[in-house]
């Protein structure tokens, strides 16, 4: 069977830096689905000219022997969401909808929010999943506590990644799903303040920035900088970055 690695990032509220990244194994339980249905030849949108600017960027994952061109989701297909929002807080559906939206608008990746799911965070999420039929597991946001899944304990808002693989066929690494945990008691106290919507919005922006392949920087103006600074929007480095990440290959090998 295929086996794909989970690519994971985090956010810090209010204390030091946390690791870059963590490596989890993550294998496919089950064939190889087909191509969906909603893939197309050509891009399904594509990202806005990068801006200038001073910030830099980082990739979560790049291509064997091709340190300049990241790992990405393939954009000829959508990306399928589903939210396990059972202990979701009040406005929780708006700031998903609006931290998506901005992600796309960076990239031009396409993303289709499938509905509600009753999937808990797990770090060995399998990459298909049989409840959601014969595709690659949809990307799970999961509204959460550190009680039901641990890597969010101490001052950690979130964490968010996908799993590389190539998909049992032969084009190459691409991303085929992702998870994002936010944490729901740190991000209800965060909504509980004057400017708490802008905040919480960041924090998921951040996640889904993880997702979508950008590792964090050691800048606090971006908002890929891995402890919470204040900084609501994505910087002209990780714009930059997320129109690289825009401009992945599309697969038709499955």
């Amino acid at each position: 069977m295929p086996i794909g690695l989970l690519l994971v990032g985090t956010l810090a509220v209010g204390t030091k830096h946390v690791p870059l990244s963590a490596l989890r194994v993550v294998q496919q339980a089950g064939d190889t689905p087909p191509i969906p249905t909603d893939a197309r030849r050509d891009p399904l949108g594509t990202p806005p000219p990068a801006p200038a600017g001073v910030g830099g960027y980082r990739f979560m994952a790049h291509l064997p022997g091709r340190p300049d061109v990241p790992v990405a989701y393939d954009p000829c297909r959508p990306i399928h969401v589903v939210v396990s929002n059972a202990s979701a807080p009040p406005g929780a559906d708006r700031l998903v909808r609006e931290a998506i939206r901005e992600v796309s608008r960076a990239t031009g990746l396409v993303f289709i929010i499938d509905g509600a799911t009753d999937e808990l965070p797990s770090n060995k999420r399998p990459v298909q999943d049989r409840r959601y039929g014969d595709r690659w597991s949809p990307v799970l946001v999961a509204w959460t506590t550190p009680a039901q899944d641990p890597r969010l304990r101490g001052r950690v808002a979130g964490i968010g990644g996908s799993a590389a693989g190539n998909g049992g066929g032969t084009g190459g690494p691409r991303f085929l799903t992702g998870a994002v945990s936010l944490d729901v008691p740190a991000i209800s106290k965060i909504l509980a303040r004057p400017d708490g919507h802008q905040q919480a919005r960041a924090i998921v922006m951040h996640e889904l920035g993880h997702l979508v392949g950008l590792a964090h920087v050691p800048d606090p103006r971006e908002l890929m900088y891995p402890k919470n600074s204040g900084q609501v929007t994505f910087g002209d480095g990780d714009l930059r970055g997320l129109h690289e990440l825009g401009l992945g290959r599309c697969y038709f090998d499955t």
